[in-house]
């Protein structure tokens, strides 16, 4: 283990014997501070687990104005200042747990590098205590190293800018929410049209959150939690997506939640002039501004109506919805016919 570059490259590093510490391999190091290269010079940049110290010590090397490097373990904090012996720069080594350290800063800073256990779920307290404190610059990054296996949702303040696959590892670069956007509707259930929408707008905005609505001139086919389920299970491939669920007014929960551009799609003239109706109401109630996005020809057809229509007559339902969620709709909609014929015995 070495350091790549910057004013002390080449320096041998101190490591631990054993798998009681991972640190992060070199290639691994090497492109995360490529990607970062060209902001790393006057930086402030936090090491939280910092375990030998060496993400920290490229930093210092290659300029950054303040460094700290973070571990609760003392065996840690021990080759970290070994590894620090003959290193010049702003640096403090600090034997706290990363909510200490996160805690005690008091001033942004340009970069927090989180490479915990890969057993140990802390992504998401982190960035609370991040936006709670305020205390990543709006530029910066978190810089989350973990195995291919770890599932997490970020809040819509922050979403994930780009990710880097090593083998079974995976480096995911967060920052900031620059551009949000709400995707509306009632999703009973989510169809490839939905998911044309999604696409689009998942390339002009950071962060989308679909919002399950209610229309009330229909009665619900599936419930909140179950068109809820559906969504989740369609969108998984996509990062920067929350699932909601709005009981009430949709332009209350959007003014609530700070969201002021809601994307909608439309396949005809018909749709088309509706969505203009509804983006006035949207504009007029709660200030709201629409984008709307053309279906593709595949898509013009397709509605919930006729994937319902499926459902309950048995046919296949390729074409109308994501193939990965017709199991689940199927499954879904069992147990649902299933309890419905119990409860007519009962009643009879």
């Amino acid at each position: 283990m070495r350091i790549i570059s910057g004013k002390y490259r080449g320096k041998v590093l101190a490591s631990f014997e054993g798998k009681d510490v991972r640190p992060t391999i070199d290639r691994v190091k090497e492109s995360i501070f490529n990607v970062i290269q060209f902001d790393i010079q006057g930086s402030r940049f936090v090491d939280l687990f910092s375990g030998t110290g060496s993400i920290g010590i490229e930093a210092i090397s290659r300029g950054a104005k303040d460094v700290i490097l973070s571990d609760n373990a003392q065996s840690s904090i021990n080759i970290i200042k070994t590894n620090l012996k003959g290193i010049e720069g702003s640096y403090k080594v600090l034997n706290r747990d990363y909510r200490e350290t996160l805690n005690s800063l008091t001033e942004p800073v340009d970069f927090i590098f989180v490479d915990a256990p890969y057993k140990l779920d802390c992504i998401n307290e982190i960035i609370n205590i991040v936006i709670k404190k305020n205390i990543l610059n709006s530029n910066g990054y978190i810089i989350y190293e973990h195995d291919d296996e770890k599932k997490y949702s970020l809040p819509k303040e922050y979403f994930i800018e780009k990710t880097k696959v090593f083998g079974k590892v995976v480096v995911d670069y967060i920052r900031k929410t620059r551009t949000i956007c709400a995707i509306t509707g009632s999703f009973d259930p989510i169809t490839n049209g939905h998911m044309d929408v999604i696409k689009k707008a998942s390339q002009d905005f950071d962060k989308l959150v679909i919002v399950i609505a209610q229309n009330e001139e229909k009665k619900a086919f599936f419930t909140f939690e179950e068109r809820k389920k559906i969504v989740t299970k369609a969108v998984e491939e996509y990062k920067n997506i929350l699932v909601e669920i709005c009981e009430g007014y949709v332009f209350s929960f959007l003014n609530e939640n700070k969201i002021d551009i809601i994307a909608r799609g439309y396949r005809n003239k018909t749709d088309y002039d509706y969505e203009m109706k509804m983006a006035a109401y949207n504009k007029e109630h709660g200030n709201l501004e629409t984008k709307l996005y053309e279906a593709d020809k595949k898509d013009v057809d397709v509605s919930s109506t006729k994937v319902r229509e499926a459902i309950e007559a048995g046919e296949d339902m390729k074409g109308l919805v994501p193939t990965n969620i017709v199991k689940l709709i199927k499954k879904t909609y069992e147990v649902k016919k299933n309890d419905w014929t119990k409860r007519r015995r009962i009643f009879k």
